[in-house]
Parts: structure tokens; C-alpha cells; sequence
């Protein structure tokens, strides 16, 4: 691989490059409103209320979107990150964020005079600076794989630091474990292995290109909001087993978003995490690991349907945050316990599940005894004749495990009992 000049203008426009290259329809959201969560506490993990807006695009077709879709966020890598990595490549910051260049890569091909090599463009990056790629393009927080250290320890001028680059490499069991203690960003393994000095296209083609990160959309389409969409977003931070700080890409990139940043995002449709569609089945909402954040959006469309008197079903939510089980949830300092009695006709108290006690089973939903007083049986959820269950991401999955379970039981009774007839 080699890295040639290119002509700027042959640059394209970010934000139809990440709709080629991700065939959504991307667009540049503007950061319109963002602040700390009510519900945060000193102590705790920070949570943040952003809101992105559409309306400075002046679309001739409105976007839409539904209570329960995904927004899918593609992230920026922090400039600091980024510097401090172009320093350890010994790259000239001023050469880095003027050059336009393209990665090209060889390729072989058979002809009727034989194996033929020639240098073709690295489709996967466009023509851009390095700065920008490192930026915009990879995700230099994600763990290098074992293939990237093997390719990269021919690079190590220290015999050491070579040896343990090929046993990393090669013995996957110490390199799990040394991905798990560690979390190395792209920036850390360098800086770990000092010896190291690589070419910058050697290793710009080994790492992975950035990902979307997908987040619930916390608000409805209204009068009042016609052209936005808010999201609730936890920031992870946290320690690694050697006691280096580590940041979650893209909570952190929203985190330090401010107004008037441009976020390409683009909406997905959601179709199991949706409300019934007739409006006035009774609906039980279960988040025992997320909090009721995701469920945001369904009682903000249920609070305009009440606006219009349309008849509503019941509605019952099960919410579990244990490790702040008074968080608030929005900016009049409503608590959760309140809110689920006057916000979109959620009634019945919320009961919280602990991450003990997070069982969801067809017969009942099991609660924490010590926060809860009520076991709420199925003969009360038959009750509600044609209930819909609302689940998110974590209960869906337990059911499935559980669904493949059964199967597979009652796959081997049948096979056992089909023996001994025999």
C-alpha cells in the first residue's frame, strides 16, 4: 500500500459519503438544545438530553420517524485522541490537515499475458486528509485484532517487544485477556510498545471503519417539535484493570457536542419496539437493565394523542434502574414514580426489577421484594384481554434464549422417547 497526493476537489462531501457507504439516507442533524439529565446524580454516571434538529435543511419531503425507531449516530474520535496518535505515527500535523490524499493498494489480476499487478484506489477510505481519516473515517478506540499485531510486528526494532507482539498474535487465550484487562485504543498499543515505528499506510488499512451506534429516539413528531428529535444518552466512562481511563466514542462524542455542532445521523425503523396500532389496547411496558429512557418516546405520542381526546388503553410499566431508583426524567423534576401517573396515561406505579431479580416469565413478572409489594400474576395481565407486551432489547433476547431452550428440550425428549419405542 502507498499513499499518493490527490486533487481536493475530488474530495467528497462527508455526509454523502457516510449515505453511500451506509446506504441510509444520512443527514447533518444540527445540535439544537443539550444539557445534563435531570436525573444524573453527582456521584453517578452522567446522562445527557440532546436534541437534534433537521430544520436549517429546509427538506422539501418531511422526515418521519416513530415512537420506538432508532437514531443511528455516526461518532467522531476525539481531536485529542487524534493528535496524540499522529504524533506517535511522527507525522507533521500541518502536512496532515492541508494534503488531500488516496490510499491505494495493489491489486493482482489475470490476463491473457498472465498475473498482471497494478494500483487501484482503497475504495473504503475516500480521498481526505489523515487527520480526517483518523477523525471522521476509523475507529481508532476499537481493540487492534491479532491480525493487525502480526502484520505490525515486523515493525518492532526491540526484540522483546516483537516477541510479545507474535505471542499476542498467535495465542488467542492471552489475547483475550489482554483485550479484556486493557481496552486498548489504537493510540494505547502504540504508546505500549515504544519500538514500534510504522508507516502510516501500513496500519491506516487494518483498522476498522467507524460504525453507526444506535439509540432509541427519546420524543415523539408534535406540533411543538416538527422537525427535531431528542435523545437520552448515557456517557460511559470507565477504568480498566490496569487503572487507564477509557471513554464510551460516540456517548462521549455527544457529550461534547455543543449547540450548533453538525451530528450525521440517520433514522431506522424499529418494527418490534413499536406501540399497537390500535391505540386503545391496554399495553405493559417491561426495561429491567436500560431505565425507562427508551420508553420515553411512547408517552410523549401518548400525551398528544390524549391532547386530541383519543381513547387510550391502559398502559403499565415495569422499570428497572437500581442504582438510582428516584431518577428523574425530565426537565420539571417529575420523578419516575410520579411521572408514571401523569405522563401519556402510564398508570400503575413503576416497579423496578434489581439485577437479581430480573425475571420476566409467561406466568408472572417476578419484582424486588424489597422495593415492590405487588407480584403481578398472569391472570392479571389476561385481564387485559388482548394485552400487548412491549419489551426492550435485553427482555427480547432472554425470551429468545429461553424459546431455543424449550425447543431444544423438547427435541431431545422426542428423540429419546422415539428411541425406546423403537
Amino acid at each position: 500500500m502507498e499513499l499518493v497526493s490527490a486533487d481536493a476537489s475530488g474530495r467528497p462531501h462527508f455526509t454523502a459519503y457516510l449515505s453511500k457507504y451506509l446506504q441510509e439516507n444520512v443527514l447533518p442533524l444540527k445540535v439544537t438544545l443539550k444539557g445534563v439529565h435531570p436525573g444524573s446524580r453527582d456521584a453517578g454516571p452522567c446522562t445527557i438530553v440532546i436534541r437534534l434538529s433537521w430544520q436549517h435543511l429546509g427538506l422539501n419531503s418531511p422526515v418521519s420517524f416513530e415512537p420506538g425507531d432508532l437514531l443511528g449516530v455516526m461518532p467522531e474520535n476525539s481531536h485529542d485522541m487524534v493528535s496524540k496518535l499522529l504524533k506517535r505515527l511522527h507525522l507533521d500535523s500541518n502536512f496532515t490537515s492541508f494534503v488531500v490524499q488516496r490510499l491505494m493498494i495493489q491489486k493482482k489480476t489475470l490476463t491473457m499475458a498472465g498475473p498482471r499487478e497494478e494500483w487501484v484506489p482503497y475504495e473504503n477510505l475516500p480521498p481526505a486528509t489523515i487527520y480526517e481519516w483518523f477523525k471522521k473515517f476509523l475507529d481508532i478506540t476499537t481493540p487492534p485484532t491479532q491480525l493487525l499485531l502480526s502484520e505490525v510486528s515486523t515493525y518492532a526494532t526491540n526484540q522483546t517487544e516483537k516477541e510479545n507482539l507474535n505471542l499476542l498474535s498467535q495465542d488467542v487465550g492471552v489475547y483475550e485477556q489482554w483485550k479484556h484487562s486493557n481496552r486498548p485504543t489504537i493510540l494505547s498499543f502504540l504508546e505500549a510498545f515504544p519500538s514500534l515505528s510504522i508507516p502510516p499506510e501500513a496500519i491506516i488499512s487494518k483498522i476498522p471503519l467507524m460504525k453507526p451506534r444506535y439509540y432509541s429516539v427519546s420524543s415523539c413528531l408534535s406540533m411543538s417539535l416538527p422537525t427535531s428529535v431528542d435523545l437520552i444518552v448515557g456517557v460511559v466512562k470507565f477504568t480498566t484493570e490496569d487503572g487507564s481511563s477509557r471513554n464510551g466514542l460516540c456517548s462521549m462524542y455527544l457529550n461534547e457536542a455543543a449547540v450548533g455542532t453538525i451530528v450525521n445521523a440517520f433514522f431506522r425503523r424499529e418494527p418490534g419496539f413499536h406501540l399497537p396500532n390500535d391505540q386503545s389496547d391496554p399495553i405493559i411496558l417491561v426495561a429491567p437493565d436500560t431505565a425507562i429512557y427508551p420508553f420515553r418516546s411512547f408517552w410523549m405520542h401518548r400525551k398528544e394523542l390524549m391532547k386530541v381526546k383519543q381513547r387510550l388503553g391502559t398502559a403499565t410499566l415495569f422499570g428497572g434502574n437500581p442504582t438510582n431508583r428516584e431518577a428523574t426524567i425530565d426537565t420539571e423534576g417529575q420523578t419516575e414514580r410520579q411521572l408514571s401517573l401523569k405522563i401519556g396515561g402510564i398508570e400503575v406505579p413503576i416497579e423496578y426489577l434489581s439485577k437479581a431479580d430480573k425475571y420476566v416469565t409467561p406466568d408472572r413478572v417476578i419484582v424486588d421484594d424489597k422495593t415492590t409489594k405487588k407480584i403481578f400474576h398472569y391472570k392479571q395481565v389476561r385481564a387485559f384481554k388482548s394485552s400487548k407486551l412491549v419489551f426492550d432489547a435485553s427482555t427480547t433476547l432472554l425470551f429468545l434464549t429461553l424459546y431455543i431452550i424449550i425447543l431444544t428440550l423438547l427435541f431431545l425428549v422426542f428423540q429419546i422417547c422415539f428411541f425406546y419405542l423403537l
